[in-house]
């Protein structure tokens, strides 16, 4: 028969108002549970309590609602909560600055501002940051999904109990401690439409011998990856809303440059099909960009190199050991993770501007000028997938006991490495133009510094002026012909973090509503991190490719006191009335600014009868800047910006003109950005306020809401090439685009200008300096409601319902310190989502479960739209699952992911591929699971 775990029940019988694991019990069950959920300690408190609901709301999913709402993994079950408004670029978006990651984005402030722990301690942090300058993450992958017992996810600041971090939530991912059986599971999945089948075999252990319990797991799970070209609906060009973009994509072109205009297309018509490519002459070329009469350049279908979803290979070990002592017990958890992967980020091209001399030193023997691209095939050059090598080991070790036959006391140590690989094949741009043109300072130069364009000897080229010294860029190609003009960019990381914590907590005084508890709380912490690249990528020595590093770490002391006070027993008349009073302090020993940071909370938690709980509560809130932000060493990367000065100057703008259609005429083109981080940022400050209620309508039914606001100050934030670019208009002209005077003698401004290089060629923008800085804020003001219902017939089995819903009412934000700030929910670059709705119903028996998963994300912007209030609608899917438990040892598990193959919405605005957010929205399809297994007891 089919069995509730503890804590599972625990939580239906205390609130109901948590997701709700379907499983029968009987009566001996049920007496057992009763004893042992006489102390729990929940997320958000380190004081154990006999109630699961207090001040702070917590969600709870147990490991059979994981398996019970369909999800394959952790990340795709906490991916689904309501709370999870915002989105993290992540695996779909993996190249050298997107490590290939799993993380939530609460409320959508950012996947760093929720602190991810598991058995209530930190764990190291992903060593290469998100997005380039951006924060280090904890990555969801790592942790394997059958070692769960539960996880535990609370909405909002908790600082004052767990530090830095905690801004927008908590996840505290409890692993398994009580198995009492031996498992084995096999799972097999595939999708409907093609691509990235899976497998996964698990052996689960546990039992006691003598005064040691073990438990132990074995995780085997293997996803191949999914391409663009195993989705019908952007596998082709034609499956874009524009039709002048129909043709395929440019595999390879030649073009004239300002002859007379900047693009003119010369002709590879009859070139194309001997190397399987089709001649295209694509609907946005205008009659004046035609260098040929009529000329055609080389299409190709690219999408099968894109992955929307990336293979991975994961081999995971977890065992926890508890030894019982006369008054106490020692325990340590082990958990390793080894993880493989690879992504596709698209074809690789190369394209080299230049000028054709007769002699390379003598600029009036100058010919022509040309561009020459051409992207290039796994078969011809292996340089389209990105691999990730990573392992992740982590250990807890303990002793729990009492203190005086009163006091409960815990010394816990934790020590966990995380090391880190990306590698990619690319070229070294020196040689490959080497290759090309012949020797460097004979056959070819660089006379403008910092840029690319290059002059040529017209002897390197043939008649056509196309390169063809070394090999013939336009001809067939083999992996041979490059094999000294590749390079192997590397990036290797170590993260690192080892914490000393001791808890006291028990009875500090009889008062006459109870007994007013206490937790105390010391803690030390060592993290650190290091990030390399090789140094040619670094440098910028590899075409198209770029780099990070850094090196830091730090020491942090913290301590901590909670209280929770009882003011009035359920018969003083007015019900049952407690407060929360925690307080922590948290001081930084490294090279930054942070120093020292004090967070408090207050809460109040009242019962005026026993099915009724109000709550509210007032916390503060930091976060010390990511280390990334702090250590890393300068970097580059490519971005494509406006150039508003010379806009503004080739335009003749005055003051009071605006700028705003500087963008179409004159972009900067790829410029280089350098990047690096600052030792004088300050920690973030914040506050959240909670203020809701729970209700027990019937014993099978419940209810709760609460209202929260969760504000930032001093957010870090990066200035961009775009915003640097603005500035240093402004601080030359003297005058912004809103008609404001701007003194360019100003430090802000004297610094600015520094922050542009100019040169190259035409004397255009080269390169920009940016930096992370603290002038940033946020606040959201919102809703989270939930409804639990559960009802056992006498004789049919039982149902539930459950239901969960997230409404953002308001998103404050301020980006730099002359902004105002404005409420940017409905923005138009702003990815969140209004609402997050998700429900579960189910029914269930001794021997079946049948349950139907709802996940449905509200209207979203669209970003790319003319209209700047236009929004896709809100977009739903369903997971259907059912467990059938054929004998006491065996069960089967089918389930469908995405039921109603709900595709991601599209916009005719969504010109190029993949003609979707699917950042935003799944682009799997339809997935289904096949699960076997087998209990030995």
């Amino acid at each position: 028969m089919m069995k509730m775990n503890s804590i599972s029940f625990a939580i239906t019988v205390a609130i109901g108002s948590m997701p709700f694991t379907a499983f029968a019990q009987d009566d001996d069950n049920i007496e057992a549970v009763e004893k042992e959920i006489e102390v729990i300690q929940v997320t958000g408190s380190r004081i154990a309590r006999t109630d699961m609901e207090g001040v702070d709301p917590v969600v709870v999913l147990s490991a059979d609602d994981i398996a019970a709402q369909g999800h394959a993994n952790v990340f795709d079950a906490l991916n689904s909560l309501a709370q999870n408004t915002g989105q993290f670029v992540g695996e779909e978006n993996s190249n050298n600055f997107n490590a290939n990651a799993q993380a939530i984005n609460l409320r959508g402030f950012g996947s760093g501002y929720t602190l991810t722990l598991i058995n209530g301690r930190r764990i190291p942090v992903l060593p290469k940051p998100s997005s380039g300058l951006g924060g280090n993450v904890v990555n969801l992958a790592m942790i394997p999904t059958e070692a769960v017992k539960r996880v535990e996810i609370l909405s909002g600041g908790a600082s004052a109990i767990y530090g830095s971090d905690a801004v927008a939530g908590v996840v505290n991912v409890i692993l398994k401690d009580d198995l009492d059986y031996t498992k084995a599971t096999v799972r097999f999945g595939d999708t409907k439409d093609g691509g990235g089948q899976s497998k996964k075999f698990t052996f689960s252990t546990g039992g006691q011998l003598d005064k040691l319990s073990y438990t132990a797991v074995v995780e085997v799970d293997q996803r191949d990856p999914i391409y663009g070209s195993d989705r019908d609906w952007f596998d082709e060009p034609t499956d874009g809303p524009n039709a002048e973009n129909h043709a395929l994509p440019q595999a390879m072109s030649y073009w004239g440059r300002y002859e007379p205009n900047a693009w003119m297309l010369k002709d590879l018509s009859g070139r194309c099909e001997e190397l399987g490519y089709e001649s295209v002459q694509p609907g946005w070329l205008s009659d004046d960009s035609h260098g040929d009469p009529d000329p055609y350049l080389c299409g190709d279908n690219v999408y099968n190199t894109y992955t929307i979803r990336n293979s991975r290979d994961n081999l995971s070990a977890f065992v926890n050991l508890d030894y019982e002592l006369d008054e106490g017990r020692l325990f340590a958890t082990f958990i390793g993770t080894q993880s493989s992967a690879d992504a596709g980020v698209g074809r690789y091209s190369y394209g080299i501007d230049y000028d054709v001399r007769t002699d390379i030193n003598d600029s009036s023997t100058h010919q022509a000028s040309r561009h020459a691209y051409r992207t290039f095939r796994n078969f011809e050059v292996p340089t389209s997938n990105q691999e990730y090598d990573e392992a992740a080991l982590i250990g807890i070790f303990g002793i729990e006991g009492l203190i005086a036959d009163e006091y409960d006391y815990s010394v816990t140590f934790t020590a966990s490495q995380y090391d880190y690989e990306d590698s990619i094949v690319r070229f070294d741009d020196q040689k490959m133009m080497s290759l090309l043109f012949g020797e460097k300072g004979v056959d070819w130069d660089q006379p403008w510094e910092g840029s690319r364009w290059v002059v040529v000897n017209e002897s390197q080229l043939n008649d056509n002026f196309e390169p063809d010294s070394g090999i013939d860029f336009f001809g067939k190609l083999t992996p041979e012909m490059f094999n000294d003009a590749t390079h192997k960019s590397v990036g290797e990381g170590k993260s690192y973090l080892y914490s000393l914590v001791f808890d006291l907590t028990g009875t500090l005084v009889e008062m006459p509503a109870g007994d007013l508890q206490f937790a105390f709380v010391t803690e030390y912490t060592k993290e650190g991190y290091k990030f390399d690249t090789d140094e040619k990528t670094i440098n910028g020595e590899v075409y198209g490719w770029s780099g990070i590093s850094g090196d830091g770490d730090r020491d942090r002391y913290a301590v901590a006191v909670e209280l929770a006070v009882p003011l009035a027993d359920y018969d003083s008349g007015i019900g049952f009335l407690e407060a929360k009073l925690a307080g922590r302090y948290d001081y930084y020993d490294d090279d930054s600014d942070v120093g020292g940071a004090f967070t408090y909370q207050t809460g109040l938690s009242w019962r005026p009868v026993d099915k009724v709980l109000v709550r509210g509560s007032y916390a503060t809130s930091f976060r010390a800047p990511d280390m990334n932000y702090m250590y890393a060493d300068e970097s580059s990367s490519f971005v494509s910006s406006t150039d508003y000065l010379t806009c503004a100057q080739n335009e003749n703008l005055t003051i009071g003109q605006g700028w705003g259609d500087c963008s179409h005429d004159y972009g900067t083109g790829s410029i280089r950005q350098y990047s690096q981080g600052d030792l004088s940022l300050e920690e973030e400050t914040g506050d959240s306020i909670n203020i809701g209620f729970v209700v027990d309508i019937t014993d099978d039914w419940s209810v709760t809401a609460d209202y929260y606001e969760i504000s930032l100050e001093k957010k870090i934030g990066s200035i961009g090439a775009g915003t640097v670019l603005r500035y240093e208009a402004e601080c030359t002209l003297g005058f912004d685009q809103y008609g404001n005077t701007i003194d360019p003698n100003s430090a802000k401004c004297q610094e600015m200008v520094g922050r542009v290089t100019r040169g190259g060629k035409n004397g255009g923008v080269v390169s920009t300096v940016t930096s992370p800085f603290n002038t940033g804020m946020r606040e959201q003001k919102g809703m989270d409601l939930s409804s639990s219902f559960n009802y056992e017939f006498e004789r049919f089995g039982s149902i539930f319902f459950n239901l969960n819903y997230t409404h953002i009412f308001e998103t404050n934000e301020k980006y730099l310190p002359e902004d105002e700030i404005e409420d940017i929910r409905d923005a138009q670059w702003n990815s969140e989502f209004r609402t997050h709705t998700t429900g579960t119903l189910g029914w269930y028996n001794d021997y079946l479960t049948l349950s139907l998963f709802a996940n449905r994300l509200g209207s979203s912007p669209v970003a790319t739209s003319d209209d700047p209030n236009e929004r896709y609608d809100a977009w739903t899917r369903y997971n259907l699952n059912a467990n059938y438990q054929i004998t006491d040892s065996f069960s089967l598990t089918a389930s469908v992911v995405n039921l109603f193959d709900e595709k991601p919405p599209q916009h005719e605005s969504e010109e190029w591929w993949p003609f979707a957010d699917i950042s935003k929205y799944n682009a799997v399809g339809m997935e289904y699971f096949v699960t076997a297994s087998y209990t030995f007891y």
